[in-house]
Formats: C-alpha cells, sequence, structure tokens
C-alpha cells in the first residue's frame, strides 16, 4: 500500500528522483483514474469507463478486463502502448492531499524505489529545484482539475446518465464471462434532458466528458485484441511490441513531458 508523506525540504533535501522508464510497477491495474483535461487526448486512443468508488463515480482508463489479466498498455518491458500517459502515471511519485486544516500539501510516496541519492534532484540549498517545481506546476493544475472532474461527474450522476455497460468476454466456445462494475453513458437518456440540464452540464465543463466516453467505447475491440494477444503468451504466441504499436501510430517522444497536462 502507498504511504504518502509529507514532501519537506528537511527530510528531503538531499534526494533525487530517477526517470520514469519502467512502468511494471502498473502492469497489474485494471483502470486508471483520469482527470477531465486528459479526456481529448484518452478517448482517441483507448476505452475509458466510470467506475464506482467510495463517493460515487469517478472516470478511469480501462487497462483489463480481469485482475487475472496483465495491464494491456504496458509491454513485458515496461514501456506504455500509445503516445500519451496518463498524468497519474506521470505525476507520480507526488500528490497533493489536503491536512488536517484543510491545505493542500505535496505529499511523495516515501517507498518508491526511484527516489535516492541518483537522478535529478529535489532541492538546492534547501530550495526547490526547477525540476521540483515543474512537478509541483503539474500537481496543482492536476488538483484542480480533479476538483472540476469530479464536479462534472457528480452532475451527469445526479441526471442518471450513467449506466452499466455490457461487456462479455468469451472464456471459451463454451460459455462467456460477463464484465461487472463498469459503467457509460446512456446516449439515448442523454437526448432526452431538458435545456436547462444541458446548459447546467455544459457550466460544469461536463461535456467533452460525455462525449469523450462515448467516443472512447469504440476502442474496446483494441482493448480485447490486445489482451487476446497477451494470453497467447503462455503459448508462445507473444506479438512484438514494434508490431503493438500499430494499433496508435507512431510515438510521441514528448508523452513524459509536464506539458498540455
Amino acid at each position: 500500500m502507498v504511504q504518502f508523506v509529507q514532501l519537506s525540504k528537511d527530510k528531503y533535501s538531499e534526494h533525487a528522483l530517477l526517470d520514469l522508464n519502467d512502468l511494471t510497477g502498473y502492469a497489474n491495474r485494471v483502470t486508471l483514474p483520469i482527470y477531465g483535461a486528459e479526456i481529448s487526448r484518452l478517448a482517441l486512443q483507448y476505452p475509458l469507463a466510470f467506475i464506482q468508488q467510495e463517493n460515487g463515480f469517478g472516470i478511469h482508463l480501462l487497462c483489463s478486463l480481469s485482475s487475472e489479466s496483465p495491464n494491456a498498455w504496458i509491454t513485458s518491458e515496461g514501456k506504455w502502448l500509445g503516445n500519451y500517459i496518463p498524468a497519474i502515471i506521470r505525476q507520480s511519485p507526488f500528490t497533493v492531499l489536503p491536512n488536517d486544516e484543510g491545505e493542500r500539501i505535496i505529499c511523495v510516496d516515501q517507498d518508491d524505489p526511484r527516489l535516492g541519492d541518483a537522478g535529478r534532484s529535489l532541492f538546492n540549498n534547501g530550495e526547490p529545484t526547477e525540476f521540483l517545481n515543474n512537478i509541483i506546476k503539474l500537481l496543482e493544475q492536476l488538483y484542480f482539475n480533479g476538483e472540476g472532474t469530479q464536479k462534472a461527474i457528480n452532475l451527469i450522476s445526479s441526471y442518471e446518465l450513467i449506466i452499466p455497460w455490457p461487456i462479455t468476454v468469451s472464456h471459451s466456445e463454451e460459455f462467456e464471462i460477463p464484465v461487472k462494475d463498469i459503467f457509460r453513458i446512456d446516449e439515448a437518456k442523454l437526448n432526452q434532458l431538458e435545456d436547462d440540464q444541458w446548459l447546467a452540464l455544459k457550466h460544469v465543463g461536463a461535456i467533452p466528458l460525455i462525449y469523450g466516453q462515448l467516443l472512447s467505447m469504440g476502442h474496446l475491440g483494441k482493448l480485447l485484441q490486445i489482451l487476446k494477444h497477451r494470453v497467447g503468451v503462455t503459448s508462445n504466441r507473444a506479438v512484438a511490441a514494434e508490431n503493438l504499436d500499430a494499433f496508435f501510430g507512431e510515438d510521441d517522444d514528448s508523452a513524459l513531458n509536464f506539458d498540455n497536462i
């Protein structure tokens, strides 16, 4: 379990952070939470769905359809398939959390193996380095965008526009297994909304999220194909990473940059 602690110059003045070159730590993730600002990019390549959380719904990227299957978007070498890595990965090992007084504080996963003596320094003479300042800027943007995203999702949910997404996966020629706890937008009900409801959705920035999720559903077949190929590894039918890249087009070398979320 991740243990976040406050990032302080007293404790981390001598620490550095290695670049994020190996994503095998995410290889077993069935879904990844995403931010509203990412919808326009992720919806063009990956299936997105609503997942029920402790306090309502969240919007997630589907990485698999079972805890027994690997993350389809991460290769056996720990590389991400596609030209955009979700912000939840790029922001690691940092996050923003409220303290007991409700103030926002920068926190770090104290057990992250990338933290140590090697890599990019976090502090210089007791002050945050440019590298750390860029991370803090990203975290602040994501925090506020995350709040806005949740507000939009809560309104979408209040209009009862989030319904189960019926997905079944063939386990053998004899039977299929239904995938549970995955939700989508009810397009039919969306088209029946009153004008004031549409305006309310527009004002909270929910429209791109709604149509992004609907658009992304067309990529479910891509996810199923890649998972099928991955299962083939056990029977020596593995597909090379360069062949899987054809699902996405050319890679973007700037995928790990903080620009444009």
